[in-house]
């Protein structure tokens, strides 16, 4: 039950304190090129450790499923918690401020809710670090495999203090390409010719 991220720290003593939705990743996840949305989201934990998590729309809808089946007796009552309506509202959302705002209230719902759920195995698991937060932690998007990832195909929107910040350009630096000091010592040149 423990991971490698709490450092021998039982999940037990262990809660999401805080959580933010930092921005979006397209990620390219099989073969044919269909791409997928992976919110990047910000975890405070109990013991003031930050994590930076991904997590797609199917991961939430797992995550809904799996509360689900672990607290059968409750099922009547999480079917009409706020969680299901959050679902659909994020799916439903076509701007993607809109739908940033809508992950980070479905998930601060979540880790608001009773400790019976809050703090449960399978909310403290979803919010453990995975294999594919670790690569795109350190950024080594290239050493993803190919099958799931292009590093030409990511589009990235980031939010900062409630603003969205697009990546709408591409810079260039092609050093083969004279820079502009030697252009106009050129053109100086011909004209006193």
């Amino acid at each position: 039950m423990a991971s490698a991220v709490f450092e021998g720290t039982s999940l037990v003593n262990m809660y999401v304190r805080g959580c933010w939705v930092n921005g979006v990743r397209r990620l390219i996840i099989s073969r044919r090129g269909d791409e997928e949305e992976f919110y990047e989201i910000r975890t405070e934990w109990s013991d003031r450790n930050i994590l930076y998590l991904h997590r797609s729309y199917s991961d939430l809808g797992r995550l809904f499923k799996r509360l689900l089946d672990s607290f059968p007796e409750d099922r009547p009552e999480l079917s009409r918690s706020p969680l299901l309506q959050g679902l659909i509202t994020i799916k439903e959302a076509h701007d993607i401020e809109a739908r940033l705002n809508e992950v980070e209230k479905l998930l601060k719902t979540i880790i608001n809710m009773p400790w019976k759920y809050s703090r449960s195995e399978v909310v403290l698991t979803f919010f453990e670090r995975s294999p594919l937060d670790q690569v795109l932690k350190n950024d080594n998007v290239h050493k993803i495999q190919p099958s799931f990832q292009s590093p030409v195909k990511i589009s990235e929107i980031m939010r900062s203090n409630g603003f969205c910040l697009a990546n709408t350009e591409t810079i260039v630096i092609d050093h083969s390409i004279p820079n502009g000091k030697e252009k106009h010592l050129d053109v100086d040149s011909a004209e006193h010719l």
